[in-house]
């Protein structure tokens, strides 16, 4: 059964598929997957169905999850292992969808193009006040250096940027040295930096990673750029943050709750914010439906686990 809506050249490579019979349904409510799941051996999602315990438990014959996408936040995983239920993402394929969007937001903010364009469309002339920033020769700190992160690194270095790198997991000096990057410690990369991005998975250990502390440690004239989960930060200390200048600005595209309900945060004037499009293109999304497909049915068919999930 397929919840979310995939690429439609997906679901003809699925069809094509002799010994796999599917179900679309994008639509579906909760409780009519809920009713329904006990007859399926595999579930396809994106981020919009939400598999909990409860799902999984009445998903009697659920052998596989795939996530046409990478967060894996909107799948109990803990339940699913218990359940012997495998669960895989394809992370790989939205990275540079995802990665794009990034140095997108950080140029909106360094050239103040959100407030260039606004003003102008409102018959203002306020040149004068949008003096902005080159990236060249800045810092740039990317906290994760998985898919996405490393994607960045890549488009950064070719701004001239230097990149500052933290991951808990060790970093191939062969890709340090293809993007002129140094390795250093979080505090350090929080300290050092004119742009900080985000690119690290939400669990236990990263949730409101970025508070007051952090925040604190950045420069005034600092950026934060968040493009991976909401919860990574605090929000009502970025709120501080920014009110009380402790950072010169932020770039959103995650939220607590989406779409977002509380709009203090996104009204202040240092924000830009995206309604979570990081991986909303067409070649990303027609990537990320063909992998998950593939996976699906390979595990289905062959019994082939590929992990795809980045365990922190």
């Amino acid at each position: 059964m397929i919840t979310d809506r995939l690429h439609e050249d997906s679901l003809k490579l699925l069809s094509s598929y002799k010994d796999v019979q599917f179900d679309y349904l994008p639509e579906i409510s909760r409780d009519e997957l809920s009713n329904i799941i006990k007859e399926y051996d595999g579930l396809i999602v994106r981020s919009r169905t939400k598999v909990t315990r409860e799902i999984l438990e009445r998903g009697k014959k659920l052998k596989v999850i795939v996530r046409a996408g990478s967060g894996l936040d909107n799948i109990d995983v803990d339940a699913a292992h218990e359940l012997n239920i495998r669960v895989m993402n394809v992370p790989e394929t939205v990275a540079n969808a995802v990665a794009e969007l990034t140095i997108g937001l950080i140029i909106m903010l360094s050239r103040k193009l959100y407030k260039a364009v606004e003003s102008l469309k409102r018959g203002e002339w306020i040149k004068n006040q949008l003096v902005g920033y080159e990236l060249r020769d800045k810092k740039m700190g990317i906290v994760g250096v998985g898919n996405v992160g490393r994607r960045v690194a890549e488009l950064a270095s070719a701004f001239n940027m230097k990149l500052l790198l933290n991951d808990i997991v060790e970093i191939e000096e062969e890709f340090i040295k293809k993007v002129n990057g140094e390795v250093v410690d979080l505090r350090s990369l929080l300290r050092e930096s004119d742009y900080v991005s985000l690119h690290i998975p939400l669990n236990k250990s990263t949730k409101r990673m970025i508070g007051e502390a952090e925040l604190k440690l950045m420069k005034k004239t600092a950026f934060l750029i968040n493009t991976a989960r909401a919860e990574i930060v605090d929000t009502e200390v970025l709120y501080r943050a920014l009110i009380e200048k402790w950072i010169a600005g932020a770039a959103l595209d995650v939220y607590e709750v989406e779409p977002p309900t509380d709009l203090k945060l996104l009204k202040l004037e240092n924000v830009i914010c995206t309604p979570h499009i990081g991986a909303q293109t067409e070649e990303s999304g027609r990537r990320a439906s063909i992998e998950a497909i593939k996976l699906a049915s390979r595990y289905l068919l062959e019994e082939v686990y590929q992990s795809k999930v980045r365990v922190e």
